[in-house]
């Protein structure tokens, strides 16, 4: 069984420009995708990850890609 906040996530980035195709979110810059394999996703840790991620990348569209990911998981983990 799926998380019951993937739907949230997944409303989010769509709503942020993402696509849905193929099982996957992919992101408005094509410069990353993923998909939950996991019936019970750490969305904490995933959170943590990309923003330690963010922090150190200097390419433009990727930085607006995890911006756009971090501020949706920020959502996600808030219960909005």
């Amino acid at each position: 069984m799926l998380d019951v906040r993937w739907p949230l996530l997944k409303r989010l980035l769509i709503d942020d420009g993402w696509i849905w195709r193929e099982d996957a979110l992919y992101a408005p810059h094509n410069t990353m995708w993923f998909t939950t394999s996991s019936g019970v996703p750490d969305y904490a840790e995933f959170r943590d990850r990309m923003s330690e991620t963010l922090e150190q990348v200097d390419h433009v569209d990727l930085h607006a890609d995890l911006q756009s990911l971090v501020s949706a998981l920020d959502c996600v983990l808030r219960g909005n």
